[in-house]
């Protein structure tokens, strides 16, 4: 009896140690965030040091935005197996929110496949509608909306959270509405914007589903990452003008896959990214226009693109370390971000293992 009562206290004295270790541990571990290749879509993974997954849109269904002869191709399902193969190598096995940011099919094209293949805790999205519903653009939701009928699915507004352990997920858009006022706590929040006195409006663009994009902040200590999916021009001047409602960030993910609709520079400039991610294809996105406007913002240290853009040649695309897919040949590559507790962060190109270190440093705004 005795020398099981030594034990026990023996081991009871461990476990204020262990619990020490444990959580000492669970800080060292970074955020990861995989901005996957799906040809000119988006799904860009979020693992939290805490363990939980968000999954901001899904892809194409099947082998859409591919050339022809692949593109219809039978039996394939391109990006949702893209999805899976990095899922398994970030050990993930439980997606806890999959954020479907509008209907697009290059958004929301694999959100019923891929609830078939792993567990989904929450969906997210702007609302179980599309203001696109003619035949052509109503596929995504027609089968993801019984998914999401038995699902745990969330309708995001403007100022709501997102939940994820370990991070700051906060919605500022979503049904064509933005956030109002400016973020609290967040650097450069509710600053004047000069560059909206002689900003300039643009007509709503034909494909009006992207106007209704859920937007988010996502904030991992002093790391600081905004993704609008395809929000449209002007509501990236009402996130900017007169005030900056955002403040500054570490990552831009580009809107709209660098197309010319988005990427106002009044909202690109305010925002003094360091770093920029565009989720183009070769032969979509990546506008020679809008490329300029990201690489000369204020701040930008580089400027890294899922494709090299074929239109924008020699002088419109990173230099090719910073491109993670050259060719419509050489496709399925993803950059991966590793953001440490103190704010420091590699990037590494899966295609050639290029990685690139960034030091913590305080935002430009508070220097």
């Amino acid at each position: 009896m005795r020398i099981k009562m030594a034990l026990f206290l023996a081991i009871a004295a461990l476990l204020p140690f262990s619990l020490v270790n444990a959580q000492q541990a669970a800080q060292k571990k970074p955020l990861d965030i995989y901005f996957l290749d799906t040809e000119g879509g988006q799904a860009t993974l979020f693992v939290s040091p805490s363990g939980q997954s968000m999954l901001v849109d899904t892809g194409f269904p099947g082998n859409q935005g591919m050339p022809p002869a692949e593109a219809n191709a039978p039996g394939i399902t391109r990006d949702a197996d893209r999805i899976m193969a990095v899922l398994k190598l970030a050990n993930v096995n439980v997606l806890d929110y999959v954020v479907i940011t509008h209907f697009h099919a290059d958004h929301a094209g694999n959100a019923a496949e891929l609830a078939h293949r792993i567990p989904i805790r929450h969906f997210v999205d702007h609302g179980p509608y599309t203001v696109e519903m003619q035949a052509g653009r109503d596929a995504p939701i027609l089968s993801y909306l019984p998914i999401r009928d038995h699902a745990h699915a969330i309708t995001a507004k403007p100022g709501d959270r997102i939940p994820v352990e370990g991070l700051d997920v906060q919605v500022v858009s979503s049904a064509g509405e933005v956030i109002k006022e400016p973020m609290a706590g967040a650097p450069g929040a509710g600053a004047p914007n000069p560059l909206c006195r002689d900003a300039k409006l643009k007509e709503q663009d034909a494909t009006p589903e992207n106007f209704e994009s859920v937007g988010i902040v996502v904030r991992y200590g002093s790391f600081r990452l905004v993704d609008l999916g395809d929000l449209t021009w002007n509501q990236e001047h009402a996130l900017a003008c007169p005030n900056n409602l955002v403040g500054v960030m570490t990552v831009f993910h580009t809107t709209r896959h660098g197309d010319p609709h988005s990427g106002a520079p009044q909202f690109v400039d305010a925002i003094r990214a360091r770093v920029a991610v565009m989720n183009n294809g070769e032969r979509k996105g990546g506008s020679p226009e809008y490329w300029q406007t990201v690489h000369d913002a204020p701040g930008l240290e580089d400027f890294w693109q899922i494709h090299r853009s074929a239109e924008g040649g020699a002088s419109h695309n990173s230099p090719e370390q910073f491109l993670a897919n050259i060719n419509e040949t050489d496709h399925g590559h993803y950059i991966k971000m590793s953001v440490r507790t103190d704010g420091s962060f590699t990037m590494t190109n899966e295609r050639t293992g290029f990685t690139k270190e960034y030091s913590a440093r305080a935002p430009k705004s508070a220097q």
